[in-house]
């Protein structure tokens, strides 16, 4: 791309950006283009210190937001390299895109696809995806530095519904978390958070197969639904951990729910047991060398849902 970026460019590339996921849908970020690059900060105001206290959520939201920036960058004909960084002198600026090169053209095809995706909490039918669709999700993840282990056997499923259970109730139970999640779940919201309407449904019998976020008696009056059986979960994992490897955790996410929505699936997140520490060894892999669960992703064919609220692209913009 040219050293300058046209303000048209700007608008697409911060488009793509914001329109990642977050936990709560927080938005927690920042964006400031000095010439053909795209420096990525983090947003300490919309951070969530009392959920996620390690702020591994909020750098996996940012590695999501800078996967978005690779995929619209392909689409405008131009590669993209990150550069994670540790900046003492600029703590909030995580990494720094550089535009430029030959594109991708496998995650240009993304592009479409990201004001599509969604967090679907509605109940999925009881049809199993496709062997090589899975193949190619573990793919998607791979290429970006993690893998996603696909939870099949049945002692390994019971852990994970111990460790939600476990961690559900352990929400629950912190005033602290309960207050944080009000301020950012439930009612009408036009700019950012989880409005009501997205809440989905809750869940007969209370089996962990969405995440129930309602922080209000109204919301944890919605109307019950019966969910699938056998939901269909898989857990991204890394071989590290740390800021950086949340980073990258972040854009292997973003390509594995991208890739899905392009191929009709709808997904949901499943990360209570990932929020806290002493619950996450529960859900490894106790065979596998990628020791480090990331995120806990619900994968199957649902009804069509909603988009969560977006914050305007000038809130996101850092001046020049």
């Amino acid at each position: 791309m040219e050293d300058k970026l046209t303000q048209d460019d700007r608008e697409v590339l911060l488009a793509a950006a914001v329109a990642a996921p977050s936990m709560h849908n927080t938005q927690p970020w920042r964006f400031r283009f000095v010439g053909s690059t795209v420096e990525v900060y983090r947003d300490r105001e919309r951070e969530l210190p009392a959920e996620d206290p390690s702020r591994r959520m909020l750098f996996v939201s940012l590695g999501a937001a800078i996967f978005n920036l690779r995929v619209a960058a392909a689409a405008l004909g131009s590669g993209a390299e990150v550069r994670h960084l540790v900046d003492q002198q600029r703590p909030d600026l995580v990494a720094v895109v550089e535009l430029g090169g030959a594109p991708n053209e496998s995650i240009a095809a993304l592009a479409p696809y990201l004001t599509e995706r969604r967090t679907n909490r509605e109940p999925f039918t009881e049809q199993r995806l496709p062997g090589q669709l899975r193949v190619q999700l573990g793919l998607c993840a791979q290429v970006e530095g993690a893998v996603l282990q696909w939870i099949d056997k049945p002692t390994r499923r019971w852990w994970l519904r111990i460790a939600t259970n476990e961690a559900a109730t352990a929400d629950d139970e912190d005033a602290a978390r309960t207050a944080e999640r009000r301020r950012w779940v439930g009612g009408d919201r036009d700019a950012d958070g989880v409005p009501s309407s997205a809440l989905g449904s809750r869940v007969a019998g209370g089996n962990p197969v969405v995440r129930e976020l309602a922080a209000t008696e109204a919301d944890t009056a919605r109307p019950v639904a019966d969910f699938e059986r056998e939901p269909q979960l898989a857990v991204l994992a890394t071989r590290y951990d740390g800021p950086i490897e949340w980073l990258r955790a972040g854009q292997a996410l973003e390509h594995v729910l991208l890739e899905a929505t392009a191929r009709g699936v709808s997904t949901s997140l499943l990360n209570q047991a990932i929020e806290h520490e002493e619950l996450r060894l529960q859900i490894n892999d106790p065979l596998g060398p990628w020791q480090r669960p990331q995120a806990v992703i619900r994968f199957g064919y649902g009804t069509p849902v909603p988009p969560t609220p977006r914050r305007s692209l000038k809130e996101a913009l850092l001046g020049d």
